[in-house]
C-alpha cells in the first residue's frame, strides 16, 4: 500500500467513526472534500461544489466521467443523480473503493458506478476507451509528486470538448516553499508538490486544456478565528506527543495540517480554487 493510500485508510476510518458517534467531524457521510458555507438556499455544505461543477457542465447529459481522486464515492453519486451517464471512480485507499463499492450495490449502480484501487498518473485509457466527457480532481491533484505530469495524464483521456473540472488548495505564486506554515500543511496533508497559481495555468496550457471557468470559493471556506487557530495549535502537538500508534499520529498530523492551511487563508497566501478546463 502506497503513504497516501494509508493515509486516507485511517482518515477514512475516523470519518466512519466520528459520523457513527453522531459528530460529523467537518465531515458529510459520502463526501471527503471540505463543506463549504451555502450560497444558496436548498444546497448543503457538502453539495457547493457539485452544484458548481453541474452549472459549467450545463447541458451535459448521460456523460462518461472519470472521478480522479473520488473517496467514498459522494461526487459521483450526486452527479449521477441528476445526470445518469457512467462513472469511474480512482482512490488510493482500498477502504474508501470498499466502502464505495458497497453504496453503489444498496443504490443498485454497480453498473453505472464502479470504483477502483488506482493511481491517477497510471494509463487510464483501459477505464475509458472512447474517452470521458467529464474528469474531475477535486483536492486530489495537490498530493500528485508532478502536478503538471498528473494533468496531462488525465487530459489525455478527455474527449474533444470535455472538460476538466479541479478544485483544490493552490498557493500563491509568491509563497515560499520554506514557509512554516506552508511546510506543515504539505506535511500533514501529504502534499509533495502542490501546484501554485502559475504552475496549474501552465500545465493546463501544456495539456491543451482551455480555462472557460474559474472561481475563488475561499469566500465560502468556513475559518475559525486567529485564537481559536493556536488553541487547537498547541492542543494538537500536545496530543501528539502523547499518542505513539502510528495511525494515531497520522491522524493528528493530518489535522494539523488542516489548521496550517486555514493560517494559510488568513494570510490570503492561499486559495481553494474551482476551475474548469475543456479540450478544444
Amino acid at each position: 500500500m502506497t503513504q497516501l493510500g494509508y493515509y486516507y485508510d485511517w482518515l477514512s476510518r475516523y470519518q466512519s467513526l466520528v459520523t457513527r458517534l453522531g459528530h460529523k467531524g467537518g465531515f458529510h457521510p459520502l463526501t471527503v472534500h471540505r463543506l463549504l458555507t451555502p450560497d444558496r438556499a436548498g444546497v448543503s455544505g457538502a453539495d457547493v461544489v457539485h452544484e458548481r461543477i453541474l452549472s459549467a457542465i450545463a447541458g451535459l447529459s448521460n456523460p462518461r466521467v472519470l472521478d480522479a481522486g473520488c473517496g467514498v464515492g459522494g461526487t459521483i453519486f450526486y452527479l449521477q443523480a441528476r445526470l445518469q451517464g457512467q462513472y469511474d471512480g480512482l482512490t488510493l485507499s482500498d477502504v474508501q473503493a470498499r466502502r464505495a463499492s458497497r453504496e453503489a450495490a444498496r443504490r443498485g449502480l454497480s453498473d453505472a458506478c464502479r470504483f477502483h484501487v488506482r493511481n491517477y498518473d497510471a494509463d487510464l485509457h483501459d477505464l475509458v476507451p472512447e474517452g470521458a466527457d467529464l474528469v474531475i480532481a477535486i483536492e486530489s491533484l495537490a498530493h500528485s509528486i508532478d502536478p503538471a505530469r498528473s494533468i496531462a495524464n488525465l487530459a489525455r483521456v478527455i474527449r474533444p470538448g470535455g472538460r476538466l473540472a479541479i478544485v483544490d488548495d493552490v498557493p500563491c505564486d509568491e509563497l515560499a516553499s520554506g514557509d512554516s506554515d506552508f511546510a506543515g500543511f504539505r506535511a500533514g496533508w501529504a502534499c509533495p508538490g502542490i501546484a501554485s497559481d502559475r504552475t496549474l495555468a501552465a500545465a493546463l496550457d501544456a495539456a491543451a486544456l482551455s480555462v472557460e471557468r474559474e472561481e475563488d470559493l475561499t469566500p465560502l471556506v468556513p475559518l475559525r478565528d486567529s485564537g481559536e487557530i493556536e488553541r487547537l495549535v498547541r492542543a494538537n502537538r500536545r496530543w501528539r506527543r502523547l499518542l505513539a500508534l502510528r495511525p494515531a499520529r497520522r491522524l493528528i498530523d493530518s489535522l494539523y495540517g488542516g489548521l496550517m492551511l486555514e493560517r494559510l487563508y488568513q494570510r490570503r497566501a492561499a486559495r481553494y480554487r474551482f476551475v474548469v478546463a475543456r479540450r478544444a
